[in-house]
Parts: structure tokens; sequence; C-alpha cells
């Protein structure tokens, strides 16, 4: 199973990009859950996190990590755990 774990600092300014590249990568993305930190005076400072579930082969979970990694303020760290009930779950 494959995870992507994405930081998004100054949220306001940075969801638009964020998206853009989660939907280019949208056919990898098996499950999405994102999470608002913080509420600041007119929305200034606010983070996120947000939580992938990837299937997709490693080259591209590879590059949607790096384009993400490319935005100001965005930081991408991916993670690989292998769940032997959880094999198929790609359907590799």
């Amino acid at each position: 199973m494959n995870i992507i774990i994405i930081l998004v600092n100054e949220r306001t300014e940075n969801a638009i990009k964020v998206q853009s590249i989660l939907t280019k990568y949208g056919d990898i993305i098996r499950t999405r859950l994102g999470i608002n930190r913080g509420v600041g005076l007119n929305n200034e400072g606010v983070s996120g996190f947000i939580f992938l579930e990837i299937c997709g082969d490693e080259e591209r979970v590879k590059k949607l990590q790096s384009d993400l990694n490319s935005l100001n303020g965005v930081k991408a760290e991916g993670l690989t755990i292998d769940l032997p009930a959880c094999s198929s779950c790609c359907n590799k």
C-alpha cells in the first residue's frame, strides 16, 4: 500500500495548485482525506494535511510526489506499507 502525506502551508494560496496536481493524477488516487488545521484572521497562515492512498506504478507515484514538492509551501512524503491482507488492493 502506497501512501502520500501532504502538508499544505498557506492553504488559501496553495489549494488551487495542489488540487490541479491531484486532478492530474486522479487515476492513481484511491482514497483522499483532508484535514484543516487552525484558523487565522482572514484565513492567513492556515495549513492542512492531505492523506492519499495511491494505486499506480512507482514512477508515476514518484512524479506525483515530485510535482507536489515543487510547490512553495507544500511538502509531500511517501510511505509504503506492506500489508498481506492488502496484496490485491490495487488489482496488481
